[in-house]
């Protein structure tokens, strides 16, 4: 493996790091038990040099899309859970799942596989029905999915979080556009993505700078994701770190307006799939 994907991956230990520092707070936003096994000294190790106001953005977003997915599976009844990208989340065994639901859990097969060995020592069961998939995203992964279980006749819930400011731009779009393929009218879908701005603005450099250092620097922007959306059958709304449905009392930073123009944005998208769309896209 590559010294850029290893690195590339190491992410994924960042971010468990960030749920194991909050799932040991008092006035914790959500509760990871097994975060800190998964992290293990790479998650450890990165979290020791962040200031603790560096990491609240990934804790809100967390919190966000955990109160998304399981709003999307009790609220709306949906019954199957995609996590993309799927790293060492654990929403499987720690959020309120109805059991009927399908998680299919998609990532590279060798951090799926040590995801599966430190949840297996410590006794963990997944609350719901848990698939894992073991693929490249920047290649072919349908047919995998859809040899999994997953059924494109029904509506899902698509989770895309903490990953697509990796990828180059157009794999951005090329990733999405496989997701509306597959995704049944009324189906919901969640991503975080930063707009243009972020990778210069003075406001930003510092942790710009940072994730170059650690060699996973953010490449991937989208400057209009409720227009890029609405063209292929999506309805879309954006929020933030800091807004009413993202803050919880922790957000002490101005709040700039969720859409105010050249300037940085780090946006948490929710959509759902219109019902009439035919979930064809042609964006040549």
């Amino acid at each position: 493996m590559s010294t850029a994907t290893n690195q590339l991956e190491s992410t994924a230990y960042w971010t468990a790091s960030v749920r194991a520092l909050e799932s040991a707070g008092l006035d914790r936003l959500f509760n990871d038990p097994w975060a800190e096994a998964l992290a293990g000294d790479i998650g450890a190790g990165w979290i020791a040099q962040r200031p603790p106001a560096s990491i609240l953005p990934i804790v809100l977003r967390t919190r966000y899309f955990d109160d998304f997915v399981q709003r999307i599976v009790h609220d709306e009844g949906v019954r199957q859970l995609v996590l993309l990208a799927a790293g060492l989340d654990t929403r499987a065994f720690r959020l309120d799942l109805p059991a009927a639901t399908y998680c299919f859990e998609l990532d590279r097969q060798d951090i799926l596989a040590y995801k599966n060995a430190i949840l297996g020592e410590a006794g963990a069961q997944p609350i719901c029905s848990r698939h894992t998939v073991g693929v490249n995203l920047t290649g072919a992964w349908r047919e995998a999915l859809l040899a999994a279980g997953f059924s494109a006749d029904v509506p899902a819930c698509w989770l895309l979080e903490g990953f697509l400011f990796y990828l180059p731009s157009e794999d951005v779009t090329r990733l999405l556009d496989e997701v509306t393929t597959l995704a049944a009218p009324g189906s919901w879908l969640g991503f975080d993505i930063i707009n243009g701005p972020m990778l210069t603005s003075p406001i930003t450099k510092a942790w710009i700078e940072m994730q170059a250092q650690s060699g996973a620097p953010w490449i991937g922007t989208m400057d209009d994701p409720v227009a890029f959306l609405a063209e292929r059958g999506w309805q879309a709304g954006l929020t933030q770190a800091g807004a009413p449905d993202a803050n919880h009392g922790r957000w002490v930073l101005p709040v700039i307006p969720v859409t105010m123009p050249d300037m940085p944005h780090n946006w948490y998208v929710t959509a759902q799939k219109s019902d009439y769309f035919s979930g064809e896209t042609n964006h040549a």
